[in-house]
């Protein structure tokens, strides 16, 4: 059986990831199957349960870049999105209602009896590129400074 098949076994899951992992400091059910996760850092994410196919929706604010920085940091997030052989499921997004930018995951159980373990290390890893996003984000001053920084940080990370 699938450790998240139903938002009640995927709760327990992240009961359970809490539980596990210091970093995760609360998990806040907002409505059956949606959640907030807070984490030690100060930092939250929206978790959903979505089915077809059924998996957990990481979703994270990343901030809202400065008008003149715009450009580049849309062109390094669409770049970025490139990266899914590396990244799987994780993406940026642009909000619809905002400019803010978001962070996605998608999270799906391949062990059933370390589901937590799994899911506590997918949130640790959203957690770890908001806040690198975030850096990227509030960081950027102009066009040029958004440019290739993010993209060119991530490679001396895999080097």
């Amino acid at each position: 059986m699938n450790a998240i098949a139903t938002p009640e076994s995927a709760a327990h899951c992240l009961v359970a990831a809490a539980e596990y992992c210091e970093a995760l400091e609360a998990v806040v059910e907002l409505a059956p199957g949606t959640w907030f996760v807070h984490f030690e850092t100060g930092g939250e994410c929206l978790v959903e349960w979505a089915e077809s196919p059924t998996r957990l929706v990481v979703t994270t604010g990343v901030g809202e870049p400065r008008e003149s920085a715009r450009a580049g940091i849309y062109a390094s997030c669409l770049e970025f999105n490139t990266l899914w052989s590396e990244m799987g499921s994780m993406r940026l997004a642009k909000d619809d209602e905002d400019e803010q930018l978001l962070l996605i995951n998608d999270f799906s159980v391949d062990d059933e009896h370390e589901a937590h373990v799994e899911l506590a290390n997918a949130l640790l890893r959203q957690e770890g590129m908001r806040l690198f996003w975030s850096l990227i984000v509030d960081n950027a001053t102009d066009e040029a400074s958004a440019a290739r920084r993010p993209l060119d940080m991530l490679a001396m990370q895999r080097a």
